[in-house]
């Protein structure tokens, strides 16, 4: 069945939810959704066990991938490997990550 998400609607039912990321898919196989860190909100994951994508939508900030701090912003994608070490942090605004996670 196809399903279509609209940005604004996901970002409000997350903010009805409380926390800061919300899964909009979830199948064998894949679950992605979207994250949103508010200005000095804590990324609070740990490493997962498939490979993870993330894309930038809106804002900027950085990522600790195994320690080393990389900056990001708006239209960033970053591949993180499985059980990789990994927190975003240091956003001054909201930063809205699309993210998708994958079976091996």
């Amino acid at each position: 069945m196809t399903e279509i998400y609209e940005l604004n609607n996901v970002l409000t039912d997350l903010e009805t939810q409380g926390g800061y990321f919300i899964d909009v898919v979830s199948r064998r196989g894949i679950q992605a959704g979207i994250m949103r860190l508010h200005d000095g909100e804590d990324d609070t994951q740990g490493p997962h066990s498939v490979d993870e994508v993330y894309y930038v939508i809106k804002g900027s900030g950085l990522i600790k991938i195994n320690g080393e701090d990389r900056s990001i912003k708006q239209g960033t994608s970053i591949f993180v490997p499985a059980k990789t070490e990994h927190k975003f942090h240091g956003n001054r605004q909201d930063l809205v990550i699309f993210y998708v996670l994958g079976g091996r």
